[in-house]
């Protein structure tokens, strides 16, 4: 080191340097944020599991009413606590079902989403009743177990 960096250096007193020191000292407090967490993903409950006889009616229909006719899904099978009901599309050739996976809650109610739409509802005893939220269509739907 020069001569000159060394009487910097010692010219150089703590005076001038709280600023620093002072940050130094509160960034060592700081404790950690702690591991962030997502949304805990539902248990499926099988205390709800058999198979529900079912009826389904349309409750509301875009401009295209055709496409909603279906016969529904005549039984719904609840295993493990999870279910899928699906939607035939009857008058539209070569159209695939749509599919409304539910998973049950503990309190009976039950829910789930896809790109075909949203499914929610309950089961309260020994009976169902839901609803189908598609694009173009929207059904609710009940069942009573078999």
């Amino acid at each position: 080191m020069s001569q000159r960096a060394r009487r910097a250096a010692n010219d150089m007193s703590w005076v001038g340097l709280w600023p620093l020191v002072v940050v130094l000292m509160i960034a060592g407090c700081a404790g950690s944020v702690g591991t962030i967490h997502p949304d805990p993903v539902p248990v499926p409950v099988a205390t709800f599991d058999g198979s529900y006889r079912s009826t389904l009616r349309i409750t509301s229909a875009s401009a295209k009413a055709f496409w909603c006719n279906t016969p529904g899904q005549p039984v719904i099978t609840v295993a493990n606590g999870q279910f899928t009901y699906l939607v035939a599309h009857i008058d539209v050739t070569g159209s695939p079902p749509a599919m409304f996976p539910a998973t049950m809650a503990r309190n009976g109610s039950f829910k789930g989403a896809t790109n075909d739409g949203i499914i929610s509802g309950q089961i309260d005893g020994t009976h169902m009743e839901g609803t189908l939220d598609g694009e173009l269509c929207t059904y609710s739907f009940t069942a009573d177990r078999m």
